[in-house]
């Protein structure tokens, strides 16, 4: 019974986070929640993208714009996200970047929602592209999500407060770091450095260097029937770590005692590592 709640959890890594905004004594305190569900991460459009806000405040103002970014010199693509939204990114086949900025802002009303929406702007500079807006507090907020094609070959570097990060088809170097968000992996052959302090990692037919480190989530590496890689695992003693591959069942493994910690051949190649939570690992078709 353990085990298949610890695999429902690792199966679904949506996460949801309340974040408190300050406020005055007279007026109640509004809740920025924000949802993953990073099946969605394929969609191309800001309606059906992978990570969602709502908040208690009841007017909503949103936009949606989309520029082309040149990539001439630049070594490495930075994107921040500042205080709310998620990134989606995928690899491709030209050479330039495609940025789809989807915009929205809430308020007390519809007139300071569309105010505070006109003060969100997304800055693009030496290959850093950063969200900038008002300040939040108890009368409005905003978030950007941002949904990037870019050079399979380019180097990413991605930073989001609180938000998903999904990254699809990538050859060259990513990191992604968020601070309450689950992060998403899928057909990356670069180096790959993943850090979430709140949120679950998914990591689907990783064939390049992988080090995943989640402070507070579960981890699920699912990789290609015919793939063993070199793997590190472990997880504290609130989590488990649950192998299904052909190697494990075979007890070639090696396994610590407490089966906290495993370690498949030599080099890791890839490395997990989950606090407060499991780690599945496992083949797919």
């Amino acid at each position: 019974m353990k085990v298949m709640s610890q695999m429902r959890a690792l199966l679904n890594l949506s996460v949801a986070v309340l974040i408190a905004l300050p406020a005055f004594a007279a007026i109640e305190r509004p809740l920025i929640v924000t949802t993953q569900d990073h099946s969605l991460v394929d969609a191309d459009d800001c309606v059906n993208f992978h990570t969602q806000n709502t908040t208690s405040l009841p007017s909503l103002a949103q936009s949606e714009e989309e520029r082309r970014i040149g990539l001439a010199g630049i070594n490495l693509l930075k994107v921040r996200t500042g205080n709310e939204g998620g990134v989606s990114i995928k690899g491709w086949d030209r050479p330039f970047a495609r940025l789809t900025v989807c915009k929205s802002a809430v308020a007390l009303s519809d007139a300071q929602a569309r105010s505070t929406l006109r003060q969100i702007n997304v800055a693009i500079a030496n290959g850093e592209i950063v969200a900038n807006g008002p300040a939040l507090d108890e009368t409005q907020t905003w978030w950007v999500h941002m949904i990037l094609r870019v050079p399979r070959k380019a180097n990413v570097d991605i930073t989001s407060l609180n938000g998903g990060i999904a990254v699809r088809n990538m050859n060259g170097s990513v990191t992604a770091r968020a601070r309450n968000g689950g992060i998403s992996l899928a057909g990356c052959a670069g180096v790959n450095n993943i850090r979430t302090e709140n949120g679950g990692i998914s990591l689907d037919k990783i064939t390049g260097q992988l080090d995943a480190t989640t402070q507070n989530g579960p981890i699920s590496l699912k990789l290609r029937d015919d793939a063993t890689p070199s793997i590190d695992a472990q997880t504290d003693d609130t989590g488990e770590i649950l192998c299904h591959l052909k190697t494990c069942a075979a007890g070639n493994g090696n396994w610590t005692a407490d089966r906290k910690h495993l370690r498949i051949g030599s080099s890791p190649s890839i490395r997990l590592t989950s606090y407060n939570a499991d780690i599945m690992i496992e083949h797919v078709r």
